[in-house]
């Protein structure tokens, strides 16, 4: 009586196949947790930008804010814009995150507006912060970015709004 059983050469297979599938599945969780870190930093970048630029759009939309105050507003980012971050070959420049705390302080101190750099919001992202207002424009380009190393700076999400100058142009 012959007994029906599996061969060696059927098992070999059944493991190889296994093997791959296996091997697949724990390929992806590399994948799953760099993707997982990445959403983790956007969402703290969002959170730090709202935090960063809400404050600016405050300050430059005050309706008592006299047009002789706005107009004269600059700031380094101003005339620089990202460059003020990046060197001539690309590279994000070191202490990027104190530079957008002086390019904040300068506007918010021109501005009479009393609140300081929302830190709380930061963790240990670093910033980017740049305004943009042409002199005699009633608008004011505002980008941000956050990371938290500073060579992946210009490769992170740019956050971006406008605000527009609220008071009276005849005062």
């Amino acid at each position: 009586m012959r007994r029906r059983g599996f061969t060696l050469i059927e098992v070999s297979l059944a493991i190889t196949v296994m093997a791959v599938g296996v091997l697949a599945v724990i390929s992806l969780f590399g994948f799953g947790y760099r993707e997982s870190s990445q959403s983790n930093e956007d969402v703290a970048s969002a959170a730090y930008a709202d935090a960063v630029i809400s404050q600016l759009v405050m300050a430059i939309s005050q309706t008592n804010l006299p047009w002789s105050v706005f107009k004269g507003i600059q700031g380094k980012t101003a005339e620089i814009g990202w460059g003020y971050y990046v060197s001539e070959n690309g590279r994000t420049l070191g202490g990027v995150d104190g530079k957008a705390k002086d390019e904040y302080s300068k506007w918010t101190k021109q501005l009479n507006w009393p609140n300081a750099w929302p830190a709380g919001a930061a963790g240990d992202m670093k910033a980017a912060l740049v305004l943009q207002h042409d002199v005699n424009s009633r608008i004011v380009r505002i980008g941000f970015r956050a990371t938290r190393t500073e060579p992946t700076l210009m490769s992170q999400p740019l956050y971006y709004t406008e605000a527009r100058f609220q008071g009276d142009p005849d005062k």
